[in-house]
């Protein structure tokens, strides 16, 4: 079973990225490719520490595990010949 902080290392992630970003622009650096990939995996190994250290701040996500079978409406079928107006 996957633990639950599990899916908010892609989170953490982000958030590192976003945040180098807006650092960066915001002493008028220039943000390299490059550093995209080094934050992305800084911010997914600081929420592994922690997620590993204090378990229990990291609410669960639930995933569908099964998607809907509700995509068709139920339509009304009439078989045999169509009826007549006023009968």
């Amino acid at each position: 079973m996957m633990p639950v902080w599990f899916p908010w290392m892609f989170i953490g992630g982000v958030l590192f990225i976003v945040l180098s970003f807006v650092g960066a622009k915001y002493k008028d650096k220039e943000y390299k490719n490059i550093q995209f990939l080094q934050d992305f995996i800084s911010g997914s190994i600081v929420i592994a520490f922690t997620g590993v250290l204090i378990p229990d701040i990291f609410p669960p996500i639930d995933f569908p595990t099964q998607f809907s079978t509700n995509v068709h409406h139920d339509f009304d079928l009439q078989v045999g010949p169509p009826r007549l107006a006023g009968r």
